[in-house]
């Protein structure tokens, strides 16, 4: 950025404070643009720290759908096998919970007595032709006793813990960021008053 600015002067001038370096830039002008510079990297950490904030905060919430869905599909005995449920995500889309927990590498199982397939017509997606296709909408692999259930909510709850343990981590990191950015600001701020008075004083003393 000091490069690209090379040629941004705002206080080169004959009255402007503090010595001026080879090539006319003052030193004033030098101390401003390395402030701007590391003003715009705090900046940027900033931002991103947001974006990861709420992309947590999102997880958070899926995470909690995702446990309530667990916990009201959950079968009263461990003889009956249920299916582990949907829930609506943050971005409005409906989760099969088994797939979500998955794709999330949070552990969970699913029973092995229920598989079960059928021929069925249907269209192959991967031909978009209608066909004569296995069916295993019956699958069990999406289903689960008492114990499974039991398993995979102390797995998604061990993650929420994680995230929350993450979260409260980059808010101390977000919070250390701010400070360094506000100091900056204040330091900018303190440097621009600082050379306009001297300024002011030279213009009186030169009437």
């Amino acid at each position: 950025m000091i490069n690209a600015m090379s040629g941004y002067q705002p206080y080169a001038s004959a009255n402007s404070v503090g010595n001026v370096l080879p090539g006319g830039l003052p030193l004033c002008s030098i101390m401003m643009l390395v402030l701007m510079e590391r003003h715009d990297i705090y900046l940027n950490q900033v931002r991103s720290e947001y974006d990861d904030m709420q992309a947590r905060n999102n997880l958070l919430k899926d995470m909690n759908k995702a446990l309530a869905a667990l916990r009201a599909n959950r079968p009263t005995d461990e003889k009956t096998a249920k299916d582990y449920g949907t829930f609506v995500d943050s971005q409005g889309k409906t989760q099969d919970v088994f797939e979500w927990m998955r794709q999330k590498g949070i552990p969970i199982e699913a029973t092995e007595d229920q598989q079960k397939t059928s021929l069925t017509w249907g269209v192959n997606p991967n031909s978009d032709r209608f066909e004569l296709m296995f069916d295993d909408t019956q699958n069990g692999g999406k289903r689960g006793v008492q114990s499974q259930f039991d398993a995979a909510i102390q797995n998604l709850k061990a993650s929420i813990d994680g995230a929350n343990s993450e979260g409260q981590m980059a808010l101390i990191y977000l919070q250390g960021l701010l400070d360094k950015l506000n100091q900056v600001a204040e330091l900018m701020s303190n440097l621009l008053s600082k050379d306009q008075k001297i300024k002011e004083m030279i213009i009186g003393n030169s009437r």
